[in-house]
């Protein structure tokens, strides 16, 4: 049977071991579930034997960017979603969801499925969700235990005209708090709003430096303008969001 399998090289110019360690053994006390500190126990014994298979670029990206008071939560959400196969210690309701704002998209790459006009003809498959709906979702989520959110799927969320309302909601309910986008749609007040909300990890989807083959790629993209879009997102972040 296939197994996913890790393999990390953890340097000491990404991070000190031993004081990830200290820090993890300092941390029992955040958690109230047993199978927390389960997973905890893990990772830290994981870690002494240095087997830092948990620790890929994200997982160092996250601790290197975040306070040390972060990482024991962070690292057994991580652990969570990386080894549930073995672990057998996830609750009933994911901890983990994808929410999709938009179904629909502005751009009509190749490779994507927006390109079937059945699909994109289809009003039962193309919209936008209701913000009370979403409020729904995310309530339900935070209540059942859900640790982790990505807004992204099959459209582009950064059309929704309440995108702004749906961030300021999910703000601080969540280690991660994700968003895929096609930079296309990126103004100064979104930009503000996806900064001030907390979101962890904004995924660009860029799939080439050269002009002419993202917009082979990337259809109704401008090229110029996305790479002006995220020099912004840039520059708003360092100048007013530097931590």
């Amino acid at each position: 049977m296939w197994k996913k399998r890790h393999i990390t090289f953890l340097t000491q110019t990404d991070i000190d071991p031993a004081r990830l360690i200290t820090v993890l053994k300092q941390s029992y006390s955040y958690f109230t579930s047993d199978n927390d500190k389960k997973i905890l126990e893990t990772v830290v014994k994981d870690f002494e034997e240095k087997n830092f298979s948990l620790l890929n670029t994200q997982e160092i990206q996250y601790l290197t960017r975040n306070s040390q008071e972060n990482w024991a939560k962070y690292l057994v959400h991580r652990h969570k979603f990386n080894f549930y196969e073995d672990s057998h210690l996830l609750p009933d309701f994911p901890i983990y969801l994808i929410l999709e704002p938009v179904s629909a998209c502005n751009l009509r790459c190749p490779f994507c499925h927006q390109i079937d006009e059945k699909f994109t003809s289809n009003k039962q498959m193309m919209g936008m969700m209701k913000l009370e709906l979403f409020k729904k979702i995310i309530d339900e989520a935070v209540n059942s235990g859900t640790e982790s959110i990505t807004l992204t799927c099959r459209g582009e969320p950064t059309l929704h005209p309440q995108l702004g309302e749906m961030l300021e909601y999910c703000s601080g309910k969540f280690i991660e708090f994700k968003m895929n986008t096609n930079g296309t749609k990126l103004d100064e007040k979104l930009i503000h709003q996806i900064l001030k909300n907390g979101m962890t990890d904004l995924v660009f989807s860029v799939d080439s430096y050269y002009k002419e083959e993202f917009e082979s790629l990337r259809v109704r993209a401008v090229f110029e303008e996305v790479v002006e879009n995220i020099k912004k997102f840039k520059e708003i972040k360092e100048k007013h969001y530097p931590n």
